[in-house]
């Protein structure tokens, strides 16, 4: 309707919502009670949040720098 009145779309306001039992998400539970100060943890938390911009159809801000730090991370567990 908006778009045949030529008016712009609303912007939405996304949420994520993250299951508090996953592994991952516990895993940075834990990361984080063990040591808040760890640099992985911000690396890990911008991958998920990136994996889940990207799964709901969203587009990265900076795809290389998304790109880069999967490479890194894949890199260190091989």
């Amino acid at each position: 309707m908006y778009r045949a009145m030529g008016q712009e779309l609303p912007r939405t306001k996304r949420i994520l919502e993250l299951n508090p039992e996953h592994a991952l998400v516990t895993g940075l539970r834990t990361t984080h009670e063990a040591n808040a100060d760890d640099p992985a943890l911000a690396e890990a938390a911008e991958l998920l949040y990136g994996m889940a911009l990207l799964a709901e159809g969203g587009e990265l801000a900076d795809p290389p720098r998304f790109t880069c730090l999967l490479a890194d991370r894949l890199a260190r567990s091989v």
